[in-house]
């Protein structure tokens, strides 16, 4: 800790030293955040705040995390679980280079006074299992097992698999604390961040402060060849709003409200990475939002079928920069 300068945490307003430091990440290191910092939260918070919310988000933007193979300053093993055509469970790893059945299925049908037995299975040895289970409950006549397991072929498996992805309403104190941790980080003034806190702890409804942004544009020049995150902060006396400006994978946009009677200084600053290339990119651009802009937002949200294709063409370029760097499988996504 730099002894010349005191950091307190702005959940709790203790003071950060070298006993309670933690390395907080300002976007969560589960999607790819690589920015931290051990000044904004003492280690109790950290420990006590956000758990539940961080890995909600983690959990809900983990299809493109596990597809782009973002690189994480602490890896885990995580795979996709994805639906196929017939409502099967599939296990989609390694980026979407390899698919198996999450578990065997099985259909037993009585048509015409016949018994038809449809099995999808991993391999022969779960076939053979299984057909020893039916057997041993009478399902089965002995007599097929071996026939079965003769005529038994393995097929390649290209399924057409899909996933819903949206983000959920309990991830959302998550995104707040991204947008409060980089503020503080930045300017170290945990005192106009005091009316969040409760937000970040799950004490407050975060619709109070948050806000889905739907356009057909974004405030800044898009890169087709980019996947970022992005934190920008700004506010001027002029529109009396200080705001954050959050984005997670070039694709969902939220904005937090600091304050929406703002009197101090003109505040812009962009944090932006991009996770394909694991680099901070450049981008600066303002927003001069006031409040009145953001109810018009949430007001928008009526007609979300109407911005919903400029909401999937981003999607889109997504997965045309993941089909680039991976032998793809035929991947849907419900949005």
């Amino acid at each position: 800790m730099n002894k010349e300068h005191k950091y307190y945490c702005y959940i709790c307003g203790e003071e950060i030293t070298d006993a309670n430091k933690t390395n907080e990440h300002i976007i969560l290191n589960a999607l790819g955040g690589h920015l931290h910092s051990n000044t904004i939260i003492c280690n109790d918070c950290n420990v006590r705040i956000g758990e539940a919310a961080d890995c909600q988000l983690a959990e809900d933007l983990s299809f493109y995390t596990d597809m782009l193979k973002v690189k994480k300053s602490r890896q885990n093993n995580h795979n996709q679980v994805m639906v196929d055509e017939e409502g099967h469970e599939i296990i989609v790893n390694n980026g979407g280079e390899t698919a198996i059945l999450r578990k065997p299925y099985i259909n037993i049908e009585n048509k015409d006074g016949r018994k038809r037995i449809h099995l999808k299975v991993r391999n022969k040895k779960e076939l053979h299992d299984i057909l020893t289970g039916m057997v041993k409950r009478k399902e089965l006549p002995q007599k097929y097992v071996e026939e079965i397991m003769t005529k038994a072929e393995i097929e390649e498996f290209h399924p057409i698999l899909q996933r819903q992805i949206c983000i959920s309403d309990e991830a959302f104190p998550s995104i707040i604390k991204s947008a409060t941790n980089y503020y503080v980080f930045m300017t170290h003034d945990a005192d106009a961040v005091k009316l969040l806190v409760p937000y970040i702890e799950g004490k407050a409804d975060t619709k109070d402060v948050l806000y889905l942004y739907l356009s057909k544009t974004l405030p800044y020049i898009e890169n087709n060849e980019q996947v970022t995150h992005m934190i920008h902060i700004e506010g001027t006396s002029k529109t009396r709003l200080l705001y954050a400006m959050m984005e997670y994978y070039s694709i969902y946009v939220y904005f937090i409200v600091f304050d929406k009677n703002y009197s101090g200084k003109d505040i812009n600053m962009t944090y932006t990475y991009d996770v394909v290339t694991g680099k901070e990119v450049s981008r600066h651009f303002s927003f001069p939002l006031r409040f009145d802009d953001l109810e018009q937002f949430r007001n928008q949200l009526g007609q979300y079928q109407d911005y919903l294709p400029f909401v999937e063409k981003r999607v889109a370029n997504v997965m045309n920069i993941w089909k680039r760097h991976v032998n793809q499988l035929d991947l849907g996504y419900v949005i």
